[in-house]
């Protein structure tokens, strides 16, 4: 039995006559009293009978009805579904990013896209690049925005981002009133920074290493907030982004000096290479290169 036979069934149930039901139909009354005898003799039973005029369901009819009327409206849900997905009114994205990168990013970015896709849903997945990076990789997540580089064959990538990595040192520190520092300058000088978790921590170890100097780190967490009320208080250095540093250092509490050469903070949004990426995820990756692009 087939969808348009189960609809069929459901005319004739409804009107209780066959030439009703075949008008209502636009078809002719043998057709379809010659579509109800297949149905019936595939099932091998009859499923109406009449009394007087009219045609009413046997107790298997009425099973069949019942069953039939479920199954026609799961499939136009289903058809509603697809539409509204093809067309971008409806769907689901998971988006994986650092906690200080959303607090950065994508409160404006977010709103901003589901006024055009109001429709459109996210789970927002926080972690360190290194964790997010892992979980796009496994397909756990459709797309993350972490630190570049990504270490990882699995994925592509689109560079967003551009900014630097900075010292900062509070108004007490000897550094203070420095306009640029060298990785050699932290040679036997201690400092605070992100944990092992996050793509920034990598890069430093990477820097100072490629410097063969051993980094002197007193501290280090995943709040960036932390981290800048730990430097003031503290008088440590602290080495971050510079738009973190921005957010949440205030009244120049903190004095930012950039590195020479330039140590680049650069942010791309990744995304697993050579699977399926729902229309959703298409748009909002689409949208969020435009948003930067923008800024």
């Amino acid at each position: 039995m087939d969808l348009r036979e189960m609809h069929y069934l459901l005319e004739i149930a409804n009107t209780g006559h066959m030439t009703q039901a075949a008008n209502n139909l636009f078809i002719s009354q043998p057709a379809l009293s010659k579509s109800l005898r297949k149905v019936e003799n595939e099932l091998g039973t009859e499923l109406f009978y009449r009394d007087g005029n009219r045609l009413l369901p046997t107790d298997t009819g009425r099973i069949v009805i019942e069953k039939s009327s479920e199954i026609l409206q799961l499939a136009a849900n289903m058809n509603d579904a697809v539409d509204s997905t093809k067309n971008l009114k409806r769907g689901k994205v998971t988006l994986g990013c650092p906690s200080i990168v959303a607090s950065l990013y994508l409160s404006e970015l977010l709103i901003e896209f589901q006024r055009i896709y109001p429709e459109i849903s996210f789970h927002l997945i926080e972690a360190g690049g290194a964790e997010l990076t892992r979980l796009t990789a496994s397909g756990e997540i459709d797309l993350a925005i972490v630190m570049r580089p990504i270490y990882s064959d699995l994925l592509n990538e689109i560079p967003i981002v551009k900014n630097q990595i900075v010292a900062c040192a509070g108004q007490s520190h000897p550094w203070f009133s420095k306009s640029y520092v060298t990785i050699s300058d932290f040679r036997n000088m201690p400092f605070i920074t992100f944990d092992d978790t996050f793509n920034l921590h990598t890069q430093i170890m990477e820097r100072f290493h490629s410097e063969h100097i051993t980094p002197q780190i007193t501290l280090t967490a995943a709040s960036a907030h932390f981290l800048c009320q730990y430097a003031y208080l503290s008088n440590q250095l602290l080495i971050l982004a510079q738009p973190m540093i921005n957010l949440y250092s205030h009244n120049n509490t903190i004095h930012t000096i950039p590195f020479r050469p330039v140590f680049p903070w650069e942010l791309s949004i990744i995304f697993r290479k050579n699977i399926y990426l729902s229309t959703a995820s298409k748009a909002l990756l689409k949208f969020t290169q435009d948003y930067f692009f923008r800024l």
